[in-house]
């Protein structure tokens, strides 16, 4: 079983490759022909795009090496959305990396909202039987969404913070910054969304952190190849008294 596992860790990170790829080609195309300009809004829309394809795929729980090792699946894509995030903070400066974290957890809190009214909303009678089904799969308990609102906030401002505040290359701020939120996110979103809830909390966070610092190396590749091809300096971030 585990060995069977293995073999499919491959596949999860062709996933993570490819989503790295699609989100960056974007913007790389928008440079090709002299469209920089976009390159801010089309950024920002890409990360609000990843960080909600990421709520709905966690719906699936996944294999991890082995039983009981197990993952949701939207880890992946919330890992190209922290490259994303890293992106407009080295081009655009911390107060724009603030700013779009703001804005993706009021919109997060908005999108929990909308699935609540919709699946709440009285069912045309053919429906009936679908209904369970899809409430399952579309709903997202109050707690999970609080667990998921607070983590992320407290997660995404710190790494924002961290890009935008030490020194050195690409390679050094992001490296460090990322391993740093992506942990900070698994020690407030599992205990929050899961204390009391599932029989061995440690091993459910050892496996979702395992996963998401094994994609840091393709995370930090991602955001100095971007650079390398958008060919932007690094911002020139504001002052304590100017934030």
């Amino acid at each position: 079983m585990i060995l069977n596992n293995l073999v499919s860790l491959p596949e999860l990170y062709s996933y993570a490759l490819i989503t790295y790829i699609a989100v960056a080609g974007v913007l790389w195309l928008l440079h090709r022909f002299g469209r920089d300009d976009l390159l801010l809004p089309v950024a920002a829309m890409n990360y609000m795009l990843l960080l909600t394809i990421s709520q709905y795929m966690a719906s699936k729980i996944g294999a991890f090496v082995g039983p009981p090792m197990v993952i949701p699946m939207g880890v992946f894509t919330y890992s190209a959305s922290v490259a994303m995030l890293d992106f407009l903070t080295l081009r655009y400066g911390r107060r724009v990396g603030y700013w779009v974290v703001r804005i993706a957890a009021y919109l997060q809190a908005l999108i929990f909202i909308i699935n609540w009214l919709v699946i709440t909303y009285p069912p045309a009678p053919f429906w009936q039987g679908l209904q369970g089904a899809f409430a399952s799969i579309m709903s997202t308990s109050a707690r999970i969404a609080i667990a998921s609102i607070t983590a992320f906030i407290i997660s995404e401002t710190y790494d924002v913070f961290l890009v935008s505040r030490l020194r050195g290359g690409v390679l050094r701020r992001v490296g460090y910054s990322d391993p740093v939120a992506m942990t900070i996110d698994t020690l407030v979103f599992i205990p929050t969304a899961f204390y009391g809830v599932v029989p061995n909390i440690w091993l459910l966070m050892a496996s979702q952190l395992a996963v998401k610092l094994s994609l840091v190396p393709m995370t930090v590749l991602a955001v100095w190849i971007n650079r390398r091809a958008l060919q932007y300096g690094l911002a020139t971030q504001p002052t304590p008294t100017g934030r």
